[in-house]
């Protein structure tokens, strides 16, 4: 089977407003291509896929090149590239499917999310409920673009227009007075695919249905992890977890849900001190009862030191005895 049934939705970081102004994903045989949705000003979160358009037939070939033209507001910066895709990846992928815990059944891939960043970076990911899979990572080059597709207010400077969009995109005057002081952080979304071999490890929290129900990483894939780990899974790589969402056997009998949120800074400095041995890592959450009161920790280990992970963000709900 060669044929899907998928969209194609757009992508770009926080912060950093985004447009793609054309876009398309060329079948392999082909016979055609598949829009990428453009023409709007985009900043949801690198890899999370935003426009949903039902065009063409149901079942199409997948797409072996990318083109692709977008503007990055934060540079005022046009941007173009021409890229092949590496098909036989994505139909194998596309083939294999997965298993979705929440549907109960096997599936495969629905969407292909092109994601945009500053300095030219392009990325490509399968989404499926469950999981997104990057399967491109490439460097677009430097254009001139037509100004007069933003805008026909001949009253408005484009210094103005790009100063409104980014002031929308950000909202609050701290995100804006940040990014004036630290300026743009180019190379980021490169450095977020370093992957590192590491496992989740549990400590006084027995999981329920002995899954960790969600993690999204910095590179914008997502995945669920069955524990204990199967071997192949144990054995390969990942990026650095952003956000994870759990449910645990609570002895007490409350809500079982954990929503954890990693400070930036703190976890890839973590990953980047204790990966440069290239000893296997392991990322513990730990549970301590002191004084009556549940404690939560984080710690980062290999098997000579660990890093407590002190800035992680716990939410919880029904239980107001974390720390």
């Amino acid at each position: 089977m060669t044929k899907f049934e998928w969209q194609a939705t757009e992508s770009a970081p926080k912060n950093y407003p985004m447009e793609i102004t054309s876009g398309s994903l060329i079948y392999h045989d082909g016979s055609g291509s598949l829009y990428v949705p453009d023409g709007a000003t985009i900043h949801h979160g690198w890899g999370k896929g935003i426009s949903s358009h039902v065009v063409g037939e149901d079942f199409k070939p997948l797409p072996s090149r990318l083109r692709i033209s977008f503007f990055s507001y934060t540079e005022d910066q046009f941007y173009r590239g021409d890229f092949e895709l590496p098909y036989e990846k994505i139909l194998a992928l596309f083939q294999a499917g997965f298993y979705s815990p929440n549907r109960e059944k096997k599936t495969t891939y629905k969407k292909i999310v092109v994601g945009v960043a500053p300095g030219g970076a392009v990325s490509v990911w399968l989404w499926g409920y469950e999981r997104r899979t990057e399967v491109f990572f490439g460097q677009a080059e430097k254009t001139e673009g037509a100004w007069k597709h933003f805008t026909n207010d001949a009253d408005e400077s484009r210094e103005e227009y790009i100063r409104l969009e980014i002031e929308d995109a950000l909202k609050t005057p701290e995100l804006i007075e940040a990014l004036h002081k630290d300026g743009i952080p180019f190379g980021r979304w490169a450095a977020y695919r370093t992957r590192y071999y590491w496992q989740p490890l549990f400590t006084n929290l027995p999981l329920l249905d002995k899954r960790i129900t969600n993690i999204n990483y910095y590179n914008g894939e997502q995945d669920y992890i069955n524990y204990p780990l199967e071997k192949a899974v144990a054995a390969s790589t990942r990026a650095v977890p952003s956000h994870t969402t759990l449910y645990w056997e609570n002895p007490e009998g409350k809500d079982r849900h954990l929503e954890i949120t990693f400070d930036e800074t703190e976890i890839i400095d973590a990953f980047q001190t204790l990966g440069q041995s290239n000893l296997p890592l392991q990322l513990e959450f730990r549970i301590e009862r002191n004084d009556g009161r549940i404690q939560f920790f984080v710690f980062l280990r290999n098997e000579k030191e660990a890093i407590h992970l002190k800035e992680t963000h716990l939410k919880t709900y029904g239980v107001a005895t974390y720390d």
